[in-house]
């Protein structure tokens, strides 16, 4: 069966639209896209805001279609390289809406008006038509190659425009072009942060993308312009600050397509990926690659739905699919990559990967991959250590095509870590991911912000998200050294974890900025973001996933259930910002399920199912906030299989009412144990549409006592059964999770 017939890519499109959110909608990209594709190929609408994706669905114009696109972010994104777009009538060689170019016009440029109504947005395919020009335009896309076909109306001359200055966030500082054949063209594009991309600049994002692309049909005639000016045809290679090229073709109903591949190291790695995928590949075999890829992607997990719509299934695969998208390719096919320090290298021992939103997706995203698909786990931790290896001495936060972007805070690079060790995601050097978490924790000059605060002090006096988030950091580090037998490192990390008490004030009952010399800041109440990274004081205070049991013993038991229920309930689980319960953003991604931890995980149950419904659809509006590279997606994704974890490394996960009657997950030999089968079936006794509490759980036919399961029985395989009913049932919960502040 098809599983990519359930995925729609329009879900979540909705970029910034500031009278909503000042955050904005899901962001995420329509265009054409195989699993962890270096390409993904698709529109491109009016440039402005914080629009990462380069594409908003409250658009009316389409300036083009790039080859490279981000997914779910925000920062006002990057790449959108390589854009083409389809015209006929006069020529016209500027987009009015493209806002960072050197030569700009007042009036419409060459852009297009389109409908949704014409749009297909498919896994692997997008095609609309361009009601400016009669043109339909078609995309689809291999890992390293894409292609576009174009139909023009029969009486229309035909022209191929293709802008190679644009970058999303800014533009390209220059372009090289090597006209080969009437055909065929290639060329580098050079990106460097000094004219914007990712944070407009401040995400430090430098590269060179390099293109071969052929044409299916010789061109009668080309030209070139360079801001705005002709460029003289001399020769065959030119270079520009903004180069503009096109190709004419007479009329006629004879599709023409456009096959590019692409390579961020060098032009030999963009032929090599483009024979390799596209040379003798047509449009439709692409497509029909692009599809089949998306199936067996998308098969890890099979579930089955008792519900007569399939918007509940749309949902899910959607959701799937965007936790599948990243961390992309970025090494070639033939095995090349470019080290942080800007060296070639090459290794078959795994695939360089990048888009690595660590803030984000430590939480969700890569629990999820450890399950699904472990090796994309161990080649970015690979990558990760190229980096830390070769530009400093830590991890990234959020690396992009290579480096520190310098967005958001902690050490997510040592969570994912450890957590994939823990799990026996082992396939890169061990010695050396541990000695770098070691330097992140105790050099005060590697990417840890306040490093050397956290360490004399044992908080941060400016920032309560910087501490907690630190601390958990702190935390997987020690349970990296215990691990490894680092009995005197293990014992100094476990001390640390407990530095949230730092910071946790008993008269008001909550986290509380303290100054350096350990006087609590003036008190303005728990809605008060300062200190709180996109968050406040009532959404960060609960950042203490390892050790919820500790948090509760300083807060209360019954203030803590009291505090949780009210947190719960102020919230619109429907809108895109709350200042209580706010799924649209990370810090409170965990939060629902630690009802568990207090004997409670009836309200887990009920909560987990509200946000499934209330803060999820199948419209563009289907994600209630930034999609931000698979982790909103992922959280959705494990709580339909019934579970998600609370802290990385724990190894264990909280349940919650799974969405389908059945779940069939596909295990890895190489990394699961699989000691009782390769698959993991979860399945439900009774329909969980019409029930939505647990009574019971059996793992491989015996009774479980706790609300809980173990990283052990999920990857042994075999099958996990819970037991349904329509009412709240915790009778059958007798053991709480462990917890870090536990006696040993």
């Amino acid at each position: 069966m098809s599983l990519s017939r359930y995925v729609s890519t329009k879900i979540g499109t909705i970029g910034d639209m500031t009278a909503t959110s000042c955050h904005g909608g899901g962001k995420t990209h329509p265009g054409a896209v195989c699993p962890f594709g270096m390409v993904a190929f698709g529109p491109d609408t009016f440039e402005g805001g914080d629009n990462g994706s380069g594409y908003s669905y409250h658009h009316t114009t389409i300036d083009g279609f790039s080859v490279n696109h981000m997914s779910g972010v925000g920062w006002y994104g990057d790449l959108g390289n390589f854009q083409i777009m389809p015209t006929s009538g006069e020529l016209n060689l500027l987009s009015g809406t493209y806002r960072d170019a050197l030569t700009t016009r007042e009036d419409r440029g060459y852009e297009s008006d389109f409908s949704h109504s014409t749009e297909v947005t498919e896994a692997g395919y997008y095609a609309v038509t361009l009601d400016t020009y009669g043109v339909r335009a078609e995309t689809t896309a291999s890992v390293h190659a894409g292609q576009l076909r174009m139909t023009w109306p029969g009486n229309a001359n035909r022209r191929i425009q293709i802008n190679l200055a644009r970058r999303i966030g800014g533009r390209s500082a220059s372009q090289e072009l090597w006209v080969i054949n009437d055909r065929t063209i290639e060329g580098c594009i050079h990106c460097p942060s000094t004219h914007g991309g990712f944070g407009h600049g401040r995400g430090n994002v430098n590269y060179d993308l390099y293109f071969h692309a052929e044409i299916s049909q010789p061109w009668e005639n080309f030209g070139l312009w360079d801001k705005n000016s002709p460029v003289e045809l001399r020769g065959t290679e030119f270079s520009g600050e903004e180069l503009w090229f096109y190709a004419e073709y007479a009329p006629g109903e004879e599709p023409i397509c456009l096959k590019v591949a692409v390579s961020y190291i060098n032009i030999e790695g963009a032929r090599d990926n483009f024979n390799a995928e596209a040379a003798s590949v047509s449009f439709d075999q692409m497509h029909a690659n692009a599809t089949a890829a998306w199936d067996e992607a998308l098969s890890a997990i099979k579930v089955e739905d008792t519900r007569e719509d399939s918007d509940t299934l749309t949902v899910f695969y959607t959701t799937l699919y965007h936790a599948l998208m990243d961390p992309r390719m970025f090494s070639d096919v033939n095995g090349n990559y470019l080290s942080a320090d800007g060296t070639v290298r090459h290794t078959e021992a795994f695939a360089k990967r990048t888009v690595f939103s660590g803030w984000d997706v430590f939480r969700s995203e890569f629990p999820l991959l450890t399950l699904i698909c472990p090796e994309a786990v161990n080649d970015m931790i690979n990558s990760l250590i190229d980096i830390a290896q070769y530009e400093n001495v830590s991890f990234p936060r959020w690396e992009i095509l290579g480096h520190e972007a310098g967005c958001m805070i902690g050490d997510p690079g040592v969570i994912v870590t450890v957590d994939a060790y823990k799990k026996g995601i082992r396939d890169f050097d061990v010695e050396k991911a541990y000695d770098i978490c070691l330097k992140t924790a105790l050099d005060p000059n590697t990417r840890r912000n306040h490093a050397r605060e956290l360490n004399d002090l044992g908080y941060v006096p400016t920032s309560i998200s910087e501490t907690l988030e630190n601390v958990f950091a702190d935390h997987c580090i020690g349970l990296f050294a215990e691990a490894l037998g680092d009995g005197e490192n293990a014992r100094l990390f476990r001390r640390r974890a407990q530095n949230y008490r730092n910071i946790f004030s008993p008269e008001v009952g909550w986290m509380r900025l303290k100054d350096a010399d350990g006087r609590w800041n003036e008190w303005k109440g728990e809605y008060d973001h300062k200190g709180c990274v996109e968050s406040n004081i009532f959404q960060q205070s609960w950042f203490v996933p390892h050790d919820p049991q500790g948090l509760i013993g300083l807060m209360g038991r019954e203030k803590f259930i009291e505090n949780l229920d009210r947190f719960m309930a102020e919230s619109d689980l429907s809108a895109m910002w709350n200042e209580a319960y706010n799924h649209p953003n990370e810090p409170c991604h965990h939060l629902v399920h630690i009802f568990t931890d207090v004997g409670q995980p009836h309200k887990t149950q009920y909560w987990v199912r509200r946000i499934q419904t209330e803060a999820y659809n199948t419209t563009e509006y289907g994600f209630c906030g930034n999609e931000d590279v698979g982790q909103m997606s992922a959280w959705f994704t494990l709580t339909a299989l019934g579970f998600h974890g609370m802290s990385a490394g724990s190894m264990i996960y909280h349940v919650n009412t799974p969405l389908f009657r059945r779940a069939e997950l596909r295990l890895s030999r190489k990394y699961h144990s699989c000691t009782l089968s390769d698959t993991l079936v979860i399945r439900c006794d009774k329909d969980p549409a019409e029930n939505t509490y647990i009574c019971g759980i059996d793992v491989n036919g015996t009774p479980i006592d706790r609300a809980w399961l173990t990283w052990d029985e999920l990857a042994s395989g075999g099958v996990i059964t819970y037991h349904l009913c329509d009412r709240p049932d915790d009778s059958w919960v007798r053991v709480l999770p462990p917890s870090a502040s536990d006696p040993a």
